[in-house]
């Protein structure tokens, strides 16, 4: 195992093993204190998980007397945010099918909001008020901005005022730089308790936490089915379009969607085609040290919720990358069970500690999925595979997706292991109607 990879995994398993502790600490303190419970929610006016977001903070307040308070934040740098354009676009899309699934509002016709009604907005926002009031003023900011409705937005401000133009980029900036002290990067996110949660999708976590603190009642926060991905999808007639499913060796999220993959094609019948790309430190993108933890620790309650084993960890960074990368090209895509062969290789890397570089335990990894000593040996001393790993990624650009795990099925594409449950409701409801 190479030091730096043995580091980096050290880091993490203490990372991950300690947040239970952690989260107990700060109850008991709490308790001790006296204390009510208060999060904060880093919020943009341009985020479109923002926005779903301030829309749940009543119901946080009244059913578990929760006290959240609005923090505008500037826009993150490109070492977090490196595709700002493209994910904005994708968030656009994905908000309107996530604010459908849950009972929440979303513009059906949202577009970029412009910079002048960012400022206009954030000016209010940034004016202090009570947060009940607050959550009300960023809900109604939100569905003027969206809607591209000046003269709403109009209404809005002469309603409740807002500090100075001048006084919004530093202010915006100065609360940034406050959510990089507390131990994050991105809005959209809930902080409570020592940790995060990041839009409505991780709602579930938080709740569980609350009622492991010895809350009860619910939130009412499920995801049901979506007219907008279905029809994004499309019918079918006879067999399955494929699920083209862009991943990373080294994406915690590609591992988990994976082990979800391989249960959705037992049960659907879908064929799963993987299409590997580099990593974004392997293409030259730096990962900011916030970032990679939250990765961690968010995919680590994920893949503890599905029941996915995780937390032993060998940071698979490097010439084991490129070791995976042509075994994959060379000896699996048309060959063998490209979904086996990856989910062993990251099984190993994200839940057994095993180390991709170190040729033996690699072989030991892709033995597992079928493929022998020799051959695998051979490809990896081939350059071959770092084309076919950028057609993957130019691909990948081309839906307009930069992340993984990504998906394509049809004219439908998405980001994140999280849009695996309701992709798969999707093909479940068409496999039943094409039956």
């Amino acid at each position: 195992m190479s030091a730096k990879s043995k580091a980096v995994g050290a880091v993490l398993n203490a990372y991950l093993s300690s947040r239970p502790a952690k989260h107990a600490l700060y109850n008991a303190g709490r308790v001790l204190r006296g204390g009510a419970r208060r999060a904060r929610l880093y919020y943009r006016a341009d985020d479109p998980y923002s926005h779903l977001l301030v829309q749940v903070l009543p119901r946080l307040q009244s059913v578990y007397g929760i006290e959240t308070t609005i923090v505008p934040v500037a826009q993150p740098g490109l070492s977090a945010n490196p595709a700002p354009e493209m994910l904005l676009g994708h968030a656009i899309r994905d908000a309107g099918i996530l604010a459908e699934s849950y009972g929440l509002s979303f513009p059906d016709a949202a577009t970029p909001p412009s910079e002048d009604r960012l400022r206009r907005a954030h000016a209010v926002l940034l004016q202090p008020r009570p947060p009940e009031e607050q959550a009300q003023v960023a809900v109604e900011l939100g569905e003027a901005v969206w809607s591209d409705d000046g003269e709403a937005l109009g209404r809005i401000v002469e309603r409740y005022g807002g500090i100075s133009g001048e006084s919004v980029r530093p202010a915006l900036e100065a609360n940034y730089a406050a959510l990089e002290r507390a131990g994050h990067y991105q809005p959209g996110m809930i902080q409570y308790g020592g940790d995060w949660y990041w839009g409505v999708d991780r709602l579930n976590h938080l709740e569980a936490r609350l009622q492991h603190e010895g809350l009860t009642g619910s939130l009412g926060i499920s995801a049901g089915p979506s007219a907008r991905m279905a029809s994004s999808i499309g019918g079918f007639e006879g067999s399955l379009p494929q699920l083209d499913t862009f991943v990373s060796f080294r994406s915690p999220y590609s591992y988990i969607s994976a082990a979800q993959l391989i249960g959705v094609r037992e049960r659907c019948g879908i064929d799963v085609r993987l299409r590997p790309v580099l990593p974004m430190v392997m293409r030259g993108l730096a990962v900011p040290r916030a970032k990679r933890l939250y990765i961690a620790r968010d995919a680590k309650r994920e893949a503890d919720r599905q029941g996915i084993p995780f937390g032993r960890v060998c940071d698979p960074l490097g010439k084991g990358i490129g070791y995976c990368m042509a075994i994959f090209f060379q000896c699996v895509e048309g060959q063998r069970d490209e979904l086996e062969y990856f989910h062993s290789v990251a099984r190993g890397a994200w839940a057994e500690a095993r180390d991709i570089a170190h040729v033996p335990d690699l072989l030991d990894l892709v033995a597992r999925a079928g493929v022998g000593e020799a051959e695998a040996r051979a490809a990896i001393e081939g350059e071959g595979w770092k084309e076919k790993a950028q057609a993957n990624r130019d691909a990948l650009t081309a839906l307009g997706l930069w992340g993984v795990p990504s998906f394509r099925i049809g004219s439908y594409a998405t980001w994140g292991q999280d849009r695996v449950p309701p992709l798969e409701a999707e093909i479940a409801r068409f496999c039943r109607q094409g039956r």
